[in-house]
């Protein structure tokens, strides 16, 4: 519910009120109410155009780890939220690894499920680079600023230890004034930030003196290079910063003008309830005598006030948060001309962005190949998707510098500038870690849309709708819309796994089609034809063009690379370790030890169940493997004499309850479940009308399938037709197209040692021990436990959990053990 629907009523409470103050002689010079004024509304009805017409999505990335070697798996899994919203609204997401010189080496196109999308990227064995990116979007985010995309850096061990480089170091300092002006004559608060040019926080000392070179103030930085100070700005005065950096070596930077004219800003928290002062000068005009503050988060008011400062310079007032949600608050003053002149973000933290995790070690044993179960518990009953990874903890140590799912959607996403170590501002509610996070607030501007171009109808313009999972769209060149009038193009579609399917694409009056809505994995042929055209005549005679989906985004410089804050990548023990492990690896990656791996790989092949086969042969994506039942039908003599479907599955699948009398359907947990055919959506009537004889495989998945759109919390049942050579026969001598759907799924490799055949392996070199980037919660399963093995050294795992619940909830609990 928006926070300012007390609109209705709150016009008999401000007469009230003022016929109290009237009764008591009490001059009303301040007025806080949510005005009715035309001006006012017109602020409510562009945040509405802003909220109604370009929501905007967030994404953000949990990879194994940060470092990585070259022929190592980057594993990775998405999350992608949606202002305003619970969940997203695309259903396709996009992501790329991208070199240090903005070269795309690989791309990757994921079905979004729960809010929720997994992948992972294989480094070439030759990767020379010791950065390299991921860059992930929706193609709706391709509307709006591009330095809005989500990018994580990622640093590459290089083959041996880097001399380093005698580069000089540039240090800079930036002033930010409270409310962003300096006013003469107004006392102001003055934020700074002193980095080096690759954005690392330094420490440096000094002085602000005006321009006869007396001493008005010293400064150092209080955390991470930011701090404040004080200055009243003196008509005719101009002041700069007198500094030394880490060397001793001296530096001058002049501080912004002050205006004549204009009113400031502070916010306080007095007794942890958040404040703000207006400040006007006493000099001023008529616009600079009544103001509107308006608080926004996510394009919705929050708090809005007149101040009526006629008859005095300053005011301070309460701006209740309580039910404001968390995140950035941005809190703007308008003059009495509608210009906004002042800005101040807030943090706001209720704390109730994030559900409760509980991750501990059901069974540890850290001895070489040991095995241990990782137990995870969620709190409430919503359905929730997490993953985790499990890494060495000495080569894939806590860094200095890095983010984490809530500073991500809660902070950087939301600010313009670098932020350094964002993760440590949501480490604790202490005091002094909300003082730091405010610091960050005044060192740091607004990245999304501005009041300015707001009121002036400055929109972006849309080249991009949200993506219905994957499309084809096309062209027919060299018929005449006569020929092409009433008609569509007919084709059969068929995968590279699983079965065929029809598609009619209609026509418009210039030959153009196109159909959303497809869900299917790695290529597909498609054969197409006219529609009416039995002999192929207009078919043969006409140039059909097809493109498949995949929305590219802008190339980045490398300027705008070397932008994104890089995990530490200093001469610690874990880099000379990872450097040592992986010169090893590659060293028994050669001769002997590789022709050792391959033998294993042939064994393992010889033994592999029938029942593995069919999946294989049947099965792509998210129904491949899973957690579930496979039923062989081709190879059950029994199955031959059910009546259909749902009457073989009767009593076979504990906790599914299934029902042939009066309308076939079936239900788990409380929850309908969701049928395919083929990996194509059915329902229970469809079921039923298949003959036994022609099915070749039933998969059923437990609650909740991620397959399904929104994730079934009934889980699903998967019907496969037998292949045949007959299938062939109704496209032969049709043209055809290659069309490429969502990326191959792999599935992380996570060996075995209770099998004495996975023992044949040499060495295990693994630094990422265990990754699982689809954890699903219903109401009805709060805990999982995942068992592992650990690798042939590690003693110390760190072990990380993320996720998100299906009202936009996050999670995270991170652990050593």
């Amino acid at each position: 519910m928006r926070q300012h629907t007390y609109l209705s009523f709150i016009n008999p409470v401000i007469s009230a009120l003022q016929n109290i103050f009237y009764k008591t002689g009490i001059a009303i010079c301040l007025l806080i109410i949510i005005s009715h004024t035309a001006k006012a509304q017109q602020l409510d009805s562009v945040l509405n155009i802003a909220a109604t017409n370009f929501p905007q999505e967030k994404v953000y990335l949990q990879t194994d780890k940060n470092m990585y070697a070259g022929g190592e798996t980057v594993w990775f899994k998405a999350y992608l939220t949606g202002e305003n919203a619970p969940a997203p609204f695309s259903k396709t997401l996009y992501a790329e690894l991208i070199t240090d010189k903005g070269a795309v080496l690989q791309r990757r196109t994921m079905p979004v499920i729960l809010a929720g999308a997994s992948s992972d990227f294989v480094l070439p064995d030759s990767l020379a680079d010791t950065r390299l990116y991921i860059r992930a979007y929706t193609a709706w985010m391709l509307n709006f600023d591009s330095s809005l995309l989500y990018v994580k850096p990622l640093y590459v061990i290089p083959k041996k230890a880097i001399a380093k480089k005698n580069t000089a170091i540039v240090y800079s300092i930036t002033f930010f004034p409270e409310g962003g002006d300096m006013v003469e004559n107004i006392e102001s608060v003055i934020a700074f930030k002193a980095t080096d040019q690759g954005g690392t926080p330094v420490v440096i000392k000094g002085d602000i003196v005006n321009n006869s070179n007396k001493k008005i103030a010293s400064f150092s930085p209080e955390h991470d290079g930011m701090g404040t100070f004080t200055l009243q700005p003196l008509p005719g005065e101009t002041y700069k910063a007198v500094w030394k950096d880490k060397a001793g070596k001296p530096h001058e930077t002049a501080l912004p003008p002050a205006k004549k004219d204009g009113v400031v800003i502070h916010i306080s928290f007095i007794e942890g309830k958040l404040h703000y002062t207006l400040t006007r000068t006493e000099t001023a005009g008529d616009a600079y005598k009544k103001f509107t503050v308006v608080a926004q988060r996510l394009q919705q008011i929050q708090y809005a006030a007149v101040i009526n400062l006629s008859q005095k310079t300053t005011v301070t007032a309460p701006l209740p948060t309580d039910s404001i949600p968390d995140g950035i608050l941005q809190v703007t003053v308008f003059n009495a001309l509608m210009q906004p002149v002042a800005e101040r973000l807030v943090f706001i933290n209720n704390n109730n962005y994030s559900f409760i995790t509980d991750l501990h070690m059901a069974e540890q044993n850290m001895n070489k190949r040991a095995r241990s179960v990782l137990q995870i518990d969620v709190g409430g009953s919503l359905l929730s998707n997490l993953s985790v990874a499990v890494t060495d903890a000495d080569i894939n140590p806590v860094g200095k510098n890095e983010e984490n799912i809530y500073s991500n959607f809660l902070l950087s996403t939301d600010i313009k500038g670098y932020v350094y170590n964002p993760a440590y501002y949501f480490s604790g509610d202490d005091d002094s870690v909300k003082h730091h996070l405010d610091l960050v607030m005044m060192t740091n501007g607004w990245r999304r849309f501005t009041w300015e171009k707001m009121l002036a109808n400055e929109w972006p313009v849309i080249k991009y709708q949200p993506e219905n999972n994957l499309s084809i769209q096309g062209k027919i060149a060299g018929l005449s819309r006569t020929v092409l009038y009433n008609r569509s193009v007919t084709s059969i579609f068929k995968p590279r796994v699983g079965e065929l399917s029809y598609l009619s694409f209609p026509l418009n009056d210039k030959g153009e089609f196109s159909i959303s809505g497809l869900y299917f994995f790695d290529t597909a042929k498609l054969y197409y034809q006219l529609s009416n055209d039995k002999d192929k005549t207009y078919t043969t005679s006409a140039s059909f063009t097809f493109t498949n989906s995949f929305t590219k985004a802008p190339l980045l410089s490398k300027e705008q690379l070397n932008s994104y804050y890089m995990p530490d990548k200093t001469d610690s023990s874990a880099l000379l370790k990872s450097i040592g492990l992986a010169s090893a690896k590659r060293n028994d990656e050669t001769g002997l030890g590789k022709t050792q791996v391959l033998q294993e790989v042939k064994v393992v092949t010889k033994t592999k169940p029938l029942k593995e086969k069919l999946d294989e042969q049947y099965t792509s994506g998210f129904f491949g493997g899973g957690d579930g039942y496979t039923f062989d039908i081709e190879n059950d003599l029994l199955a031959q004499s059910s009546f259909g479907v749902l009457q073989y599955l009767q009593g076979k699948v504990p906790g599914l309850k299934v029902n042939t009398n009066g309308g076939a359907s079936a239900s788990w947990r409380g929850s309908n479940t969701s049928f395919f055919l083929n990996e194509s959506p059915a329902d229970a009537s469809m079921m039923e009308s298949i003959n036994m004889t022609d099915v070749a495989l039933i998969k059923v998945f437990r609650p909740p399938f991620m397959g399904a759109a929104g994730g079934s919390a009934g889980g699903a049942i998967a019907v496969y037709t037998k292949k045949g050579a007959s299938a062939n026969s109704s496209f032969t001598g049709l043209p055809s197209t290659p069309v490429y759907g969502y990326s191959a799924v792999r599935q992380f490799y996570s060996p075995d040692y209770s099998d004495k055949n996975t023992d044949a392996f040499t060495k295990d070199y693994r630094t990422t021990i265990y990754w699982n980037p689809n954890i699903y919660f219903d109401q009805n399963s709060r805990r999982i436990t995942l068992p592992f093995y650990n690798n042939d050294n590690c003693k110390k795992l760190r072990v990380i959990v993320e996720g998100i619940n299906e009202s936009g909830v996050l999670t995270r609990e991170e652990k050593i053990f």
